[in-house]
């Protein structure tokens, strides 16, 4: 599903949001910052966005779906299985870059606004299409059939902690070396890639 944005200044608002909450967080954010850096008046911010918590679910379900398209792309595409997984660890690296411990922290700690809660839906729901996303790929060859699609969610939502470790990035000579470690070993664990055909 696209994102669709209807009207420039509820667009402005989403973008001073999102660049706003990545910074800082969203308990330190006020709606007159959220105004004046989108341009708007608080009666324009209101008549799209009943409060900040709303604008805050807006802003994530964005960029969910976003990423969603993306991950389905990536997994409808015809490039290799390799491939696929450093495009996906590359469009996760991405999603994570320039967020505060803040944000993280107020998102997924807050009960008095329904983020908590809204975050938890919205991630169940994503979990369950990656998960069918992956089944197909079994279906097709792509993955092992033994394979477990849950642990490969599961452990691929665990390394985002691994893409900025400083020594990690040191061995694998940068943030991209690390990204395509981490393919490799999801798509080939400690066994040698297979060697390419000579006429390619």
């Amino acid at each position: 599903m696209k994102v669709q944005i209807l009207n420039k200044k509820e667009a402005a608002i989403l973008r001073a949001g999102r660049e706003l909450f990545w910074k800082y967080g969203f308990r330190k954010v006020t709606v007159d910052e959220l105004c004046k850096a989108a341009g708007v008046s608080k009666m324009t911010f209101y008549r799209y966005f009943s409060d900040k918590a709303t604008l805050a679910k807006k802003i994530f379900d964005n960029e969910v779906e976003k990423s969603m398209e993306q991950f389905r792309k990536i997994m409808q595409s015809g490039i290799s299985v390799p491939e696929k997984m450093k495009h996906i660890l590359q469009m996760k690296s991405e999603s994570v870059k320039n967020i505060s411990g803040d944000f993280i922290r107020d998102f997924y700690s807050d009960n008095e606004s329904g983020l908590k809660a809204h975050i938890e839906q919205k991630t169940a729901s994503s979990w369950e299409t990656i998960l069918d996303v992956y089944r197909q790929a079994q279906l097709r060859g792509e993955f092992r059939k033994d394979m477990k699609p849950e642990i490969l969610l599961y452990i691929s939502q665990k390394v985002t902690d691994l893409f900025n470790d400083p020594y990690l990035t040191i061995l694998c000579g940068g943030p991209a070396g690390v990204i395509m470690e981490l393919a490799r070993l999801f798509t080939f664990g400690i066994s040698p890639e297979p060697s390419a055909p000579e006429n390619q």
